[in-house]
């Protein structure tokens, strides 16, 4: 489970149980039985609760008539509305460089620390690729970060045949939160050196 999807489970299950506790509430309020403080009510609008709330206030007509309950819950909506807003667009954002192949080459010669990353098919990389240049086809990257990438802070230079499925596989590398990706588009118009075989290291 990615964090995104735990923080929508956690939202969901916040606002059903909100919902329900005020409409415990309200039921506690018709049998004058003891309440639930309203320093829970509240909380649990604050924690994330708040479409809960709103909604447990008026499919219940629990609250409504308190303007700290009617003022407070939809403007903790509000605001965590915008806060989730601001998250996935956060999410969104992250991307990779694209750079010319002669930018590539140059990257090569001038650094140490990098991985070449071929997101090819295993027949075609065997068929021949770039020296030095590891497999993780482009299919195979998902959810998980590749074993063959175990670092996502390493300078990854990544291409395929004419470099529509290198940009895919930049993209999911980044939403993956690998923060070094360029792409560098394919090897059929690579000027560099081409190796072929299966003796590199392939994912």
């Amino acid at each position: 489970m990615t964090p995104l999807q735990g923080a929508a489970v956690y939202i969901a299950l916040i606002n059903i149980l909100t919902f329900f506790v005020y409409g415990l509430d309200k039921s506690a309020a018709v049998k004058q039985k003891q309440r639930i403080p309203n320093r829970v009510l509240l909380g649990l609008a604050a924690i994330g609760g708040s479409a809960g709330a709103l909604a447990g206030m008026y499919t219940f007509r629990h609250k409504t008539q308190k303007k700290y309950y009617t003022i407070t819950v939809p403007l903790l909506l509000i605001l965590q509305i915008a806060a989730a807003v601001m998250l996935l667009s956060g999410c969104g954002s992250a991307s990779y460089t694209q750079i010319s192949q002669d930018e590539a080459m140059k990257m090569m010669q001038e650094q140490s620390d990098y991985l070449i990353v071929d997101v090819r098919r295993p027949d075609e990389f065997a068929e021949g690729h770039i020296a030095g240049a590891v497999n993780v086809p482009n299919e195979t990257i998902e959810d998980e970060a590749p074993d063959a990438l175990p670092d996502k802070e390493q300078t990854l230079l990544v291409y395929c045949r004419s470099g529509n499925r290198s940009k895919e596989a930049s993209q999911k590398l980044a939403d993956m939160g690998y923060t070094n990706v360029y792409e560098f588009g394919g090897i059929n118009t690579w000027k560099g050196e081409i190796v072929t075989g299966e003796e590199e290291r392939t994912e």
